[in-house]
């Protein structure tokens, strides 16, 4: 082999080696990159996790000290309206809603399948107001009733066996809202039209007038109107109704009171929270349904 020849061959080999040492070294400082980078997203999510639990603890707590004074105007402008608290680590944004402003499905349909009377036309009439399918009332209460009778819109076992991934109807009340996503006609997008509406926890089911939304307050009696659901809503909001008696003195309610007080209330006792934090680009979602006396219905992180 020549003299040139061989400096060519060590020409071409110094590239190949320089080349292989340029490829080694980028994919270790590319390992190196995504390492700190999984380490950095772990460390953001835990500390993101520590805030959301933070944030439904600290939510709980202000619950507890008003306790049974949930009427009182201090704690009534929170319930609805996101807390943002900044910490050196992130963000955590706390929100309270009141279960017992939304109409409780499990209050229905009594078990053996029965109407349970007035809840049974407020949903009817807030599925007209929610503009959503009336065939929905029957495969809630087929859902929840005893029997395994359909009605006429509605659905039992026999038709969820028929599904291509088969499961039975509850013929019990239901434990979570998610469950609602298993009723035939029930998709995600009327789920979550449905959540701001409709609650399944407590065992209390008359609806607190001072939380209500305005198309439940609609719903509450067949007589209701914008015009009184209008003043029922100025009223609390400049001074909250501290007996249900209270709604009686609005002008036009003197006829629907009776009708309705059966099914209404002035204070809550189970509440939603909803815990938001981010801590650099990763979020963490924490949600809990709780009671007054500290108990946990329902937990939940994503």
């Amino acid at each position: 082999m020549s003299v040139r020849n061989e400096r060519g061959f060590a020409l071409v080999l110094t590239l190949v080696v320089t080349a292989l040492l340029i490829a080694v070294a980028t994919e270790f400082i590319r390992e190196a990159y995504v390492e700190m980078s999984f380490s950095r997203n772990y460390i953001n999510q835990q500390q993101a996790s520590l805030l959301a639990e933070g944030g439904i603890k600290g939510g709980m707590t202000l619950i507890r000290q008003f306790g049974n004074n949930t009427a009182d105007p201090q704690f009534l402008a929170l319930v609805g309206q996101p807390q943002q608290l900044d910490d050196e680590r992130g963000t955590v944004s706390v929100t309270i809603e009141d279960e017992g402003g939304k109409l409780n499905l499990n209050a229905v349909t009594l078990p053996n399948g029965d109407p349970n009377s007035a809840y049974d036309a407020v949903e009817q009439r807030l599925l007209v107001l929610l503009g959503l399918p009336a065939e929905l009332h029957d495969t809630l209460a087929d859902w929840v009733d005893l029997n395994d009778a359909p009605l006429p819109d509605g659905a039992e076992t026999n038709y969820y066996r028929s599904l291509p991934t088969p499961y039975s109807a509850k013929n019990g009340p239901f434990d979570t809202f998610g469950e609602l996503g298993l009723v035939k006609g029930i998709t995600p997008p009327i789920l979550n039209g449905l959540r701001g509406y409709c609650t399944v926890y407590g065992p209390d089911y008359p609806i607190n007038i001072n939380t209500a939304p305005a198309k439940v307050l609609l719903a509450l009696d067949g007589d209701m109107n914008d015009t009184l659901v209008k003043e029922i809503i100025d009223r609390r909001n400049t001074k909250p109704f501290t007996s249900t008696g209270e709604l009686s003195n609005l002008a036009g309610m003197d006829r629907i009171f009776p009708r309705i007080s059966g099914i209404i209330r002035v204070s809550g006792t189970v509440y939603r929270l909803v815990a938001e934090a981010s801590v650099g680009e990763v979020k963490r979602i924490a949600e809990a349904v709780v009671t007054t006396d500290g108990n946990y219905l329902y937990w939940r992180e994503y």
